[in-house]
């Protein structure tokens, strides 16, 4: 029953380090535009997130995972801001894209073969 117990915060103590790396590759995909297995990267999260609440942690733990989900939340603070910056950016992109659709529309509607007008 011992080697349970000792184990025991080690188990949370690597859930704790995997849990800051996938935020911190989470962050780091958002900075350069890479959003492929973001997905897979927040399951993983959320699991060890379950998983590390599962049971009361002792006060000897307490501290680390207070620091830690500290650095978890500015960090998500952090990708929520990346990625309204991303929104805001790709609809920018949208407008572009639809005033450039309005443009050539007008353009061909208005080019010398499609005049539908009286002949003169």
């Amino acid at each position: 029953m011992n080697a349970v117990v000792a184990t025991a915060p080690v188990a949370a103590g690597d859930d704790l380090e995997r849990l800051l790396e996938i935020t911190r590759q989470l962050r780091a995909g958002f900075e350069h535009d890479e959003w492929a297995g973001a997905g897979d990267l927040e399951a993983e999260r959320r699991a060890i997130i379950e998983r590390v609440f599962d049971e009361r942690p002792t006060a000897a733990e307490l501290p680390r995972l207070t620091a830690t989900l500290r650095e978890v939340v500015r960090l998500n603070e952090e990708l929520i801001g990346l990625a309204e910056h991303r929104r805001r950016a790709l609809g920018r992109e949208i407008d572009t894209a639809r005033l450039g659709s309005r443009a050539g529309q007008a353009y061909r509607s208005h080019s010398p073969g499609s005049f539908r007008g009286p002949r003169l």
